[in-house]
């Protein structure tokens, strides 16, 4: 239905058409296409055509699947509240207590230890956890040890409290052996800050 559609906009319109399509496939997984016009000149279509344009693509499916995960929040709930976590001595995020809490609480701690451990990987606290990113390929960013063997990753807005259970018992096992609960060992290209900007900030020269 879709490339019927922007087949009958080239026609009526001359127009060329790129579409990016996206839905929830459930278990908080994305599902993405992108959809486009035949040029009819000859040319490679647009989304193929250069290394930019294969990178924007790249670009624009990422914010796509982390603007379809986030969930709309009243700015007056009770959900929208931050939580705090304690870092350890090196910066790095500390198991927060979770019993008792509720749901919505409890996921918003997890994002705050991922958020907590990603800010101190990028040197930038301003720097968010490109969620969709991790989705895709958790192993690339994350230390294997910070999640629990065959856990699925997904936005925490989509964690149950099973999933919730078996990440805390996780870092809870970590945490008696003294070990980080969550380190990211990669991020995105623009997420982390340059020692040139470190030292700018710090006013050096």
């Amino acid at each position: 239905m879709a490339k019927d559609f922007i087949e009958i906009v080239q026609r009526t319109t001359g127009s060329h058409v790129v579409i990016f399509v996206g839905h929830e496939s459930g278990e908080g997984q994305i599902k993405l296409a992108v959809l486009e016009t035949a040029p009819g000149d000859g040319k490679k279509v647009f989304t193929e055509s250069s290394q930019s344009s294969k990178d924007w693509v790249l670009t624009a499916e990422n914010i796509l699947t982390d603007y379809l995960l986030t969930e709309p929040v009243e700015e007056d709930s009770p959900e929208k509240q931050e939580v705090e976590i304690s870092l350890d001595e090196d910066g790095n995020p500390e198991l927060p207590t979770w019993g008792g809490q509720k749901l919505k609480v409890q996921q918003n701690l997890a994002r705050a230890v991922f958020q907590a451990a990603y800010a101190k990987f990028t040197k930038n606290p301003k720097a968010k956890v490109p969620w969709g990113l991790l989705i895709k390929s958790p192993m690339k960013y994350l230390d294997p040890e910070s999640i629990p063997e065959g856990f699925t990753m997904k936005d925490p807005s989509k964690w149950t409290k099973a999933d919730l259970g078996l990440l805390w018992d996780h870092w809870q096992s970590l945490e008696a052996q003294d070990k980080v609960i969550v380190s990211f060992i990669d991020c995105k290209k623009e997420g982390a800050v340059s020692s040139k900007e470190v030292k700018g900030s710090l006013g050096g020269s």
